[in-house]
């Protein structure tokens, strides 16, 4: 079994910020990036000093040896973040106030397409991988990716259970979620209160959180001495957590460190009046020349390998969608659901802005025909295959984006050791490669149940395998 694909970054902010902590730090992710497998290659470890040509990605194997097994594999092991949980959906009413647990998903979904909120909480998105644990952080992607009661409901579970770590990130996790979605919130001031219950005990995420409440003024006072202060405290807590004498406590090897990083940096180009300015200037520097790193690397990245994978992988998503729109269309309630579809396009295209790389995989879109398809009755020979060969193609998309966040991957421990800018570069894609996979694992888990509850086969194992390699291929460097 390989491990999940994501990878730790806190590096990052450790290397901009706190120079002095790089060594120790540096061992600890070369190990994690050596340690990486990838599908259809080996174990073995990663080649640091190889070098890859800008906008490529180089070294992936060529083919997917292990047919579906890869990106199963990876939507086991996320699945797997609130397994063994007695979860009781009746506890979200504490927080929320969603009077049907159906609508929860739409609440949601739209609340989430807002971005840009303020400058202190920009969205929710933006805090993802800046936990002190696996298990939340894993569940808070999930729930941001395609949420849903059970997801939250174990949040609230957590964020009242006796592990004090867990609990302080669920805390965050739901401080999160009541400024994502106010109107959905018991309180204007539910937030403040699971903020304060967090800094209670010392927690990475609570204290960053405060940096920016300290740094922009827009929640209370501003004090930029206090938000450095914040800063550097948070910095120091994974060195503390693993030089504890007692019992040694976790922090995850996939926290990229983007709000620390993001706060310092901003601090410092937008406050002249910063305190210690001058000791920042030459991390300030190195924050904007990987900012421009990542966007050089965004702007290749379509007439690359992993490019032109993501954009097959889009392709399949939407035939699998049209075929789905097809069926449900010519059925009574189509036009309800061609209405829902029209508006929900028109909503992401307006919160979106650019046309991003990474595209996801539409949950808003997938989630409206799995409800109306519950509403339809039985189906006939022609349209059961319709909705196997959907399946079939979401499964192939699946598989592409397996294998280019793969890629992603060996890209970044291409340059691991050497040049530590273009090592970044590709990290904001690599997290949208992520958000992609929660996506379609869930996805494609709710459409097999959809298909059993209508007596449709699973799709054909083989076709999927041989449409995947066909892929990896076509697009050979």
């Amino acid at each position: 079994m390989y491990k999940q694909f994501n990878i730790t970054f806190y590096l990052i902010a450790a290397l901009i910020f706190f120079p002095l902590a790089v060594n120790a730090q540096l061992d600890d992710v070369l190990k994690d990036l050596g340690n990486i497998q990838l599908p259809g290659k080996p174990p073995g470890k990663a080649t640091p000093n190889s070098q890859a040509s800008p906008g490529a990605v180089q070294g992936a194997a060529a083919k997917n040896t292990g047919g579906l097994m890869p990106s199963d594999q990876w939507c086991k092991q996320q699945a797997g973040s609130i397994a063994g949980m007695k979860i009781d959906t009746n506890i979200i009413s504490s927080e929320f106030k969603i009077p049907d647990l159906e609508g929860l998903q739409d609440v949601f979904l739209k609340a989430l397409n807002k971005g840009k909120i303020n400058k202190t909480f920009p969205s929710a998105k933006f805090f993802q991988a800046s936990f002190e644990t696996k298990k939340v952080r894993a569940i808070y992607d999930t729930f941001l990716a395609f949420p849903e009661p059970d997801t939250l409901a174990a949040l609230i579970q957590i964020s009242r259970s006796s592990d004090e770590q867990e609990r302080g990130d669920a805390l965050m996790a739901l401080v999160f979620l009541h400024l994502q979605t106010p109107e959905a919130s018991i309180s204007p001031t539910r937030w403040r209160e699971l903020h304060q219950a967090a800094l209670k005990k010392e927690h990475y995420t609570a204290i960053e959180f405060r940096a920016r409440i300290n740094a922009y003024g827009e929640f209370g006072p501003k004090n930029l001495r206090q938000a450095l202060g914040d800063l550097v405290s948070a910095g120091g807590l994974q060195s503390k957590y693993n030089q504890s004498r007692g019992i040694k406590k976790e922090f995850d090897t996939q926290n990229y460190g983007v709000i620390h990083t993001a706060t310092a940096k901003d601090i410092y180009f937008n406050e002249p009046d910063m305190p210690s300015r001058q000791q920042w200037e030459g991390s300030a520097q190195m924050g904007l020349q990987i900012e421009a790193a990542q966007k050089s690397f965004a702007e290749k990245l379509p007439s690359t390998r992993v490019g032109k994978l993501y954009a097959e992988a889009a392709k399949y998503n939407e035939e699998s969608i049209s075929i789905g729109n097809d069926i449900i269309k010519a059925t009574q309630g189509g036009n309800q659901l061609e209405g829902q579809l029209q508006s929900i396009k028109s909503l992401k295209a307006s919160s979106q802005g650019e046309k991003p790389v990474f595209e996801d995989v539409s949950p808003e879109v997938q989630a409206a025909q799995i409800k109306m398809l519950a509403k339809v009755g039985t189906l006939d020979d022609t349209q059961k295959k319709m909705l196997a060969t959907a399946q079939e193609k979401r499964l192939v998309a699946q598989n592409i984006i397996t294998q280019s966040y793969g890629e992603l991957i060996q890209l970044m421990t291409a340059n691991a050791g050497g040049d530590f800018v273009q090592m970044t570069a590709s990290l904001p894609a690599l997290t949208a490669a992520n958000n992609n996979l929660i996506q379609s694992c869930i996805i494609t888990a709710k459409w097999d149940q959809a298909m059993r509850s209508k007596d449709i086969p699973k799709p054909d194992a083989k076709k999927v395998e041989s449409a995947t390699t066909d892929l990896n291929s076509k697009y050979k460097e």
